[in-house]
């Protein structure tokens, strides 16, 4: 019978009892709050693993980057979301083109990145559905909410483009030392969202997705005003991160590396 150490190091190892388990945990939790789970495949990157979270009753996946979405589009999955501002002239035209494949949605976060996707959607011939990213507090990417109505309005406007959602992401939950600054960071996001899918809908663009992500936030459920999506991903593996931010134990991290201890100097340090 093999065993796993007769691999070569390192190797990654899953546990797959675990990584199931993770999988169905959140997507009772998305059940159980009644919003749409699309979870974030970049954490893993892997049809199969896609796939198993569809099963598990994932509506779709949300991924990072042009090329991602093109893979799993080529492993047969039909709903993604690009949840991330696009602004490259040919990854717009890649996109378009796989709009005409595929129930596709991509993020955007500003009148000229979203200028770019429409004119290659006019081009074309065809129209792309497009969800506002509105920064929740992470201040990565994303827009002012007080600046979502006025903006969303803009891109909405934008010919060859449909205004179907928006999207925050809660990433300051990562750097949190308090469960209850958690589960603030999770009622701050779902406020802040809401409040510009209605903002939006009063302006008469009608919003069909509100849709917040982090693995952390989930921990305290996904059941807030005006949630309809939510799109966790580090939940399939865990880690020492999510075990530190009392998101899981150690029991629950699914990856594991495989190493060779190559030296020890001394009892307080050895070199893999």
């Amino acid at each position: 019978m093999p065993s796993i150490h007769d691999l070569e190091t390192p190797s990654v190892l899953i546990d797959l009892d675990r990584l199931e388990r993770n999988i169905a945990r959140m997507s009772e939790r998305s059940r159980e709050a009644g919003v749409h789970l699309r979870p974030h495949a970049k954490t893993h990157k892997i049809p199969e693993i896609g796939w198993m979270q569809v099963r598990a009753g994932a509506v779709g996946l949300s991924l990072a980057k042009t090329s991602e979405a093109e893979v799993f589009a080529k492993h047969g999955f039909t709903d993604l979301f690009v949840a991330y501002p696009v602004v490259s002239p040919a990854k717009a035209e890649r996109l378009v083109a796989l709009s005409r494949r595929v129930k596709l949605c991509v993020g955007v976060d500003s009148v000229p990145g979203a200028s770019l996707l429409g004119e290659a959607a006019s081009r074309a011939g065809a129209s792309l559905r497009v969800s506002l990213k509105v920064d929740c507090g992470f201040h990565r990417v994303g827009v002012a909410p007080s600046e979502a109505v006025a903006i969303g309005s803009r891109i909405a406007a934008i010919k060859g483009l449909s205004l179907v959602g928006v999207f925050t992401h809660a990433g300051q939950a990562y750097h949190r030392a308090d469960p209850e600054e958690i589960r603030k960071d999770s009622a701050t996001e779902a406020a802040i969202i809401a409040a510009a899918a209605d903002g939006l809908r009063k302006a008469g663009i009608p919003i069909e997705t509100v849709s917040v992500g982090s693995t952390p936030t989930s921990r305290f459920g996904f059941a807030h005003e005006g949630i309809t999506e939510a799109r966790p991903g580090n939940y399939v593996y865990l880690d020492r991160t999510q075990a530190g931010l009392g998101t899981c134990s150690f029991d629950d991290c699914a990856m594991t590396i495989l190493a060779t201890v190559q030296s020890v100097s001394g009892a307080e340090q050895a070199v893999l």
